[in-house]
């Protein structure tokens, strides 16, 4: 076997990250050069022995001091020793394309899932030569740009699914708003695709995000669009989505407790059990949103017996219905005493809305 006196590299394929010299029958003496954004590594049984950066070495016992622990080197003369050499390229490697399809996140707002795809570009550079070639290249001998994308393909799905919804929900983002947000959830997604790098001595460079899509015919796109149309329209009026909807229900609990006649107005002190339960099985109840807005509700007089309570808008159809006129009894929850429904503000403004009396006959 010749005894080798020239260690080096000539990369001419720029996807290239990785060498593995030929030749492992190594001289003292030999001239080991190493180019600009190379670096070049000693391997004796797999151990990582010693690493060069670029330059021209000439091998000595002197500057092998680990490696000189493994094979014994003599301190003159020349010995030869068996070790193998890897070179790592230190190039930066852009423009490596990323893409998924068929993602599904949950929408932090409305909890509810949404199909959606995204793409993009990234690049690498190898920053930790000696944990690269130990973890990721063992005993393959070789490794392109086409090694990293298929090695990472997963964690950059995972790192973007995980970075779009957490950013949603930090940031108060809704699909709708996405388009103009790619850079910091760009950087979001990086920082943590980052940490997956790190264990193969890889750094990440220039993450972007280039489009993110959904499947318009999702139906829980469609659902949570609906949602950001009807919260856009709420917030013109100074309410939230989720008031709103606690309202709804509030509504229809009041109803259905004022479905039949009771007598006495004790009954009437189930209603706000009846709301508040009805929230809390509707899972909208949010520290954020605050207290449940309260409606007013009432009993009403009907030939002698008491009835309720009705919700406000109940009490409404019934003065459209005239079931309730002005000198109707009513008696508010939480009130003291029956009185005229002319004398209670809220029902006296539905009243005087009302058609007015037909006019008194001319003289």
């Amino acid at each position: 076997m010749p005894i080798i006196k020239s260690i080096h590299w000539e990369q001419d394929n720029p996807e290239e990250l990785v060498y593995k010299f030929p030749f492992n029958n190594i001289a003292l003496g030999s001239i080991l050069t190493v180019n600009e954004s190379q670096e070049a590594f000693f391997f004796k049984n797999g151990t990582l022995c010693d690493s060069f950066i670029s330059g021209r070495h000439t091998l000595s016992s002197a500057n092998l001091p680990v490696l000189q622990k493994f094979v014994n080197l003599a301190s003159g003369g020349e010995t030869t020793f068996m070790a193998e050499v890897w070179f790592i390229s230190k190039l930066e490697k852009r423009n490596m394309f990323w893409g998924t399809g068929g993602l599904r996140i949950i929408d932090p707002y409305f909890q509810i899932p949404i199909k959606l795809s995204s793409r993009g570009q990234y690049g690498i550079r190898i920053s930790d030569g000696g944990v690269f070639l130990k973890k990721l290249i063992g005993t393959i001998g070789f490794g392109d740009a086409s090694l990293i994308e298929d090695q990472f393909r997963i964690d950059v799905v995972e790192s973007v699914k995980v970075s779009i919804a957490k950013y949603m929900k930090e940031n108060e983002v809704n699909i709708n708003e996405l388009g103009s947000e790619y850079r910091g959830l760009a950087k979001e997604t990086a920082k943590n695709l980052q940490l997956a790098f790190d264990e193969y001595g890889v750094e990440l460079l220039n993450f972007n995000i280039e489009d993110i899509s959904f499947d318009e015919n999702d139906k829980g796109y469609q659902t949570v669009m609906e949602g950001i149309a009807e919260q856009a329209k709420l917030s013109k009026l100074g309410v939230s989505y989720l008031q709103q909807k606690q309202l709804d229900i509030a509504q229809t609990a009041a109803g259905n407790e004022g479905a039949g006649n009771f007598m006495g107005i004790g009954v009437g002190n189930n209603l706000g059990e009846v709301v508040g339960n009805s929230i809390k099985q509707s899972g909208l109840t949010s520290p954020l949103t605050g207290s449940v807005p309260q409606l007013p509700s009432y009993y009403v007089a009907k030939g002698g017996q008491t009835t309720g309570p009705y919700s406000i808008d109940i009490i409404q159809n019934m003065i459209q219905q005239k079931e309730i006129t002005a000198t109707t009894y009513v008696y508010r929850i939480g009130g003291q005493a029956w009185i005229l429904a002319s004398e209670e503000p809220d029902i006296s403004k539905i009243l005087s809305l009302m058609m007015p009396p037909p006019p008194p006959p001319a003289l």
